[in-house]
């Protein structure tokens, strides 16, 4: 008896210890350890206007800023890279040509899995790229790729999980494919709503996926803050799986098996990069039976006999939640809402800012019948809550407009001064016939009733996503990547950026250049384009002959708006810039805040019998007199917010465009009346950040120094009113 307890208490002690040496024992050692990098590139979109051979020319300007990325990854000695969803940029573009898209959209992807291919096989890397594709049978589907280290396609996965909206013109997947490989172990794809459903990844999991590569536009939750990055942390959790995101715009990151995230991508482009065993990381259990990978038991605790409601198409909880809309219509809603209906509701804006409520309310109410259930028909719906408020107040014996800034004309002077550097100091201003030309007005093109864009996004966190922003950089990246041209001397510096670590300083020094200059092109355009910028200008600063600036280029010819001065604009281009104006010394450095613009009906000046522009002034004294209390001279040495727009006429004779100009969120002032083209096709499309001076024709040559320094920091160019940035903390000087 004695003996049997003995040997009882022996056993009970080695399971004791056989547990405790689990929980204390170290994670199994890295056995095939590979680097797996998820990008998270910026906003790449096709414009829906273009032609099928526009179309592809923009397909291949986006992969050729893609293969930057794969490059990246490359130099970095990665084993694997997942793009996001709609890698060429085709999304919009399909949405509006369906009926084109069967013939162009076979062509698109046949380039993205050439050139990106080829890419990624120079440095013998797996890739994966997703767009929507047409099939064989003649369907499309929202497709992933998997491409193997020779560039080759060696997997396929189309989408088992679309939208209520996608699934209109998209057809469903019908399975869950899993691809063995001998290095990164069973490979499974999932995109973007996949993962809300959490059956997905499930059955990926059952299937002996290690990893999951998800190329998305999205998380894996429908909800506020961070859900949807938790939801994915989940889905790798509850599956044991290593989870691969890559997000445009921003979230890409690695999550392993145990649910932690090991590595987030930063930035427009940046690459979450980690080196990871896709085998490994999955040990689990409780006090009585642990496992150095948790599949083992968590897929044989399952008890799929209780679980048929999961394949039953009509569960009992429809009938609770009735849909009215067909998912062909939502389809079609979609569409039109990611493309004509951005512009719809810009147009709808556009009223209120005109002072026409009644028309706006009812093209917004038009939009929440053509657009229901989408984010237009949300955003609509508040805008009339606040309109028909308006409309009563007004009624009751308000007036109904909004106030008019300081500093502005209430009644509507009409003063447009050249600032012809070659006219002399006593160039007088320009007569304006009454209802011809340009005026200036005291009514602010924003409508109050809508928030500025930066509002939307303290500090400027992920602005440069917004479907309205055109271009933004905040120069994080430590260099000039964005920008299409840069010329000159242009510097990265840390030196008391606007905010952030890093800003951009053009220095302009005599006898050695004439300061520098970064174009960025964003064809085709907008008819209607804001830009801001933060300036600094050097403590001892004077003046400069040329600074920022917007223009209108022909499709054809992206240069047709340069390399004017002097000639009459010939409806090839139009252009406006935000300058400091010196009136021939009388202002204080840097000069008088005006803008400076070519467009269709502008007059010659006198003299020279040239077109050098015509300079708008807030109302107050002409050109060659020291600017009046009206009028902004910037600080030196000091972090200011610039703000200036173009909006075009709606048809050829007609007058009715637009342009404006704020300094720290303030109007200063607006133009109206003014016919910028007569080619309906010719839009905003190049932001031409410069400080320019030193030259020849510089006329301020003797205030010249021996070098001068402007420093610009957060810019953003979009389609509608962007505001200062919003933060809570005090921004360097």
């Amino acid at each position: 008896m004695n003996i049997k307890m003995r040997l009882g208490r022996l056993v009970s002690l080695l399971l004791i210890f056989r547990v405790l040496v689990s929980f204390g024992a170290p994670g199994v050692s890295p056995t095939n350890t590979v680097r797996i990098a998820a990008a998270q590139a910026a906003r790449r979109v096709v414009d829906f206007r273009l032609r099928p051979a526009e179309a592809l020319a923009a397909v291949e300007n986006n992969l050729a800023e893609l293969e930057r990325i794969v490059e990246r990854a490359g130099q970095a000695k990665c084993d694997a890279l997942v793009l996001p969803e709609d890698t060429p940029g085709m999304l919009n573009w399909v949405g509006a040509n369906e009926t084109l898209a069967k013939d162009v959209l076979p062509q698109a992807v046949k380039r993205m899995r050439e050139r990106l291919g080829a890419a990624a096989a120079r440095h013998k890397m797996y890739l994966v790229v997703c767009s929507d594709f047409t099939e064989a049978d003649g369907a499309t589907y929202n497709t992933a790729f998997l491409l193997g280290r020779a560039g080759r396609e060696i997997g396929r996965y189309h989408k088992v999980c679309p939208t209520w909206s996608e699934a209109g013109v998209r057809q469903r997947g019908s399975s869950f494919p899993v691809f063995p490989t001998p290095d990164l172990g069973t490979i499974g794809m999932l995109i973007c709503y996949d993962l809300v459903v959490p059956e997905t990844a499930r059955c990926l999991a059952l299937a002996g996926a290690d990893i999951i590569f998800f190329p998305t536009m999205g998380g894996a939750a429908i909800g506020d803050d961070d859900l949807g990055v938790q939801a994915l942390r989940v889905r790798a959790a509850e599956n044991f799986i290593w989870l691969v995101v890559a997000q445009r715009g921003g979230g890409a990151m690695i999550i392993s098996p145990q649910g932690r995230i090991v590595a987030q991508a930063d930035g427009p482009d940046g690459l979450a990069i980690a080196d990871i065993d896709p085998r490994g990381q999955r040990q689990g259990g409780d006090a009585l039976n642990w496992q150095t990978d948790m599949r083992a038991r968590l897929f044989r605790e399952r008890n799929p006999e209780a679980f048929r409601i999961l394949t039953d198409t009509n569960p009992p909880v429809l009938a609770k939640v009735p849909i009215d809309l067909t998912r062909q219509e939502s389809g079609r809603i979609m569409a039109r809402a990611l493309t004509v209906g951005e512009e719809e509701f810009k147009q709808a804006n556009d009223l209120i800012g005109g002072g026409k409520t009644n028309d706006a309310i009812s093209a917004f109410e038009r939009l929440r019948q053509e657009y229901p259930a989408t984010w237009i028909d949300r955003q609509s719906q508040e805008r009339l809550a606040q309109l028909q408020g308006v409309s009563k107040k007004s009624i009751a014996g308000g007036t109904g407009d909004p106030p008019v800034p300081s500093g502005d004309s209430p009644d509507g002077t009409v003063t447009v001064s050249s600032t012809n550097p070659h006219a002399g100091p006593v160039a007088a201003a320009h007569a304006i016939p009454a209802g011809g030309s340009p005026t200036v007005t005291g009514r602010p093109l924003v409508p109050p009733i809508s928030s500025d864009l930066a509002a939307k996004y303290p500090g400027d966190a992920g602005i440069a996503n917004d479907p309205d922003v055109l271009f933004a950089d905040n120069f994080e990246s430590g260099d000039m990547g964005k920008w299409d041209q840069q010329r000159g001397r242009v510097v990265m510096t840390e030196d008391k950026p606007n905010s952030g670590r890093w800003c951009a300083q053009m220095p302009m020094e005599r006898g050695q250049n004439h300061g520098g200059d970064a174009i960025k092109w964003f064809m085709p355009g907008a008819d209607a384009v804001y830009a801001r910028f933060y300036a600094k200008f050097s403590p001892d600063y004077q003046y400069n002959h040329h600074f920022v600036w917007l223009g209108a280029n022909q499709r054809t010819n992206k240069w047709s708006a340069f390399g004017k001065a002097g000639l009459k604009p010939d409806g090839t281009y139009y252009s406006t810039g935000m300058e400091p104006w010196f009136a021939w010394g009388r202002n204080p450095p840097p000069g008088e805040v005006n803008l400076y613009a070519y467009y269709l009906d502008m007059e010659p000046e006198r003299k020279m019998d040239k077109y050098w522009g015509d300079g708008f002034f807030p109302p107050g004294p002409g050109q060659g007199t020291a600017a009046g209390a009206a009028r902004v001279i910037p600080a030196l040495n000091r972090w200011q917010c610039w703000e200036f727009m173009i909006q075009a006429n709606t048809a050829p004779d007609k007058a009715d465009g637009k342009q404006a100009m704020w300094v720290e969120g303030k109007l200063v002032g607006e133009f109206t009346g003014i016919r910028w083209r007569n080619d309906m096709d010719l839009k905003v499309n190049c932001f031409w950040l410069q400080h320019y001076g030193y030259d020849e024709g510089d006329p301020t040559k003797q205030y010249w120094k021996d070098s001068q320094s402007v420093w610009f920091d957060d810019v953003v160019a979009a389609r509608r009113y962007i505001g200062p940035m919003k933060r809570s903390f005090r921004r360097n000087l």
